[in-house]
C-alpha cells in the first residue's frame, strides 16, 4: 500500500467517524464524542479477522448486514466489558462468541435478545435496530462517495476501516446507554 492510499484511508477513516458521530449525537445516542475503551478496540483487532470472513461473502446481496452487523459487535462487546470482563478477557475472538449461538445471520437477535436484554419484537429493539441500520446508510453513503473500484483491493480496506469505526461506534453508545461518560477532570499540580 502506498502512502497516498494511506492518507485516503486515515482520511475517509476520520470523516466517517466524525459523521457517524454528528448523526448519532443529532439522534440523542450519542454526545458529540465516542466513549472509547483500548481493551474492547484490541479485542475488535483480534476479532476482525473473523469477522471480515463473514462479512466480506454478504457484500454482494446484504451490504447493510456486512456494515451493521460491526456495530452490534461493539454494542455486545461493551455490555461483556461492563459487566463480566474478567471472564471475557481472555477470549481470543469475541466475534466467534457472538456468532457461535445462532451464526452471522442472527448475530444481531443475539446480541439484542440476549446482551442487551431487549425482547425481539420489543420498541427498545426496535429503536436499535432502526438506530443502527441509518448509522450503516450513513457509512454506505460515505463508501459510495469513495468512488472506489468494487472488488479491488482498496475496497476491502475501506471495508475494513468502516468496519473498524462502526465497531467503534457500536461500543460508545452503549457504553453511553449503560451511563458512562467522559468527564473533564482538572488536575492541578499542588507542590
Amino acid at each position: 500500500m502506498t502512502d497516498q492510499q494511506r492518507d485516503i484511508l486515515n482520511r475517509y477513516e476520520e470523516s466517517l467517524s466524525k459523521s457517524l458521530v454528528e448523526r448519532l449525537s443529532s439522534l440523542g445516542w450519542l454526545e458529540g464524542q465516542l466513549l472509547e475503551v483500548e481493551e474492547l478496540n484490541e479485542k475488535w483487532h483480534d476479532a476482525q479477522p473473523s469477522y471480515m470472513a463473514d462479512a466480506v461473502p454478504e457484500i454482494a446481496k446484504y451490504p447493510l448486514v456486512a456494515i451493521a452487523w460491526a456495530m452490534y459487535e461493539g454494542m455486545g462487546a461493551a455490555v461483556l466489558w461492563d459487566k463480566e470482563w474478567s471472564r471475557y478477557e481472555k477470549e481470543e475472538d469475541l466475534h466467534k462468541l457472538f456468532t457461535a449461538p445462532r451464526g452471522f445471520d442472527c448475530m444481531d437477535e443475539y446480541i439484542t435478545e440476549i446482551l442487551l436484554c431487549h425482547p425481539l419484537g420489543s420498541e427498545a429493539a426496535e429503536k436499535v435496530e432502526d438506530m443502527v441500520r441509518t448509522t450503516a446508510e450513513v457509512a454506505q453513503g460515505l463508501i459510495r462517495k469513495e468512488g472506489i473500484e468494487a472488488q479491488s483491493v482498496m475496497a476491502f480496506h475501506v471495508f475494513a476501516r468502516t468496519t473498524n469505526v462502526m465497531f467503534r461506534a457500536g461500543v460508545a453508545v452503549q457504553l453511553k446507554r449503560m451511563g458512562y461518560n467522559y468527564v473533564k477532570v482538572n488536575a492541578e499540580v499542588v507542590s
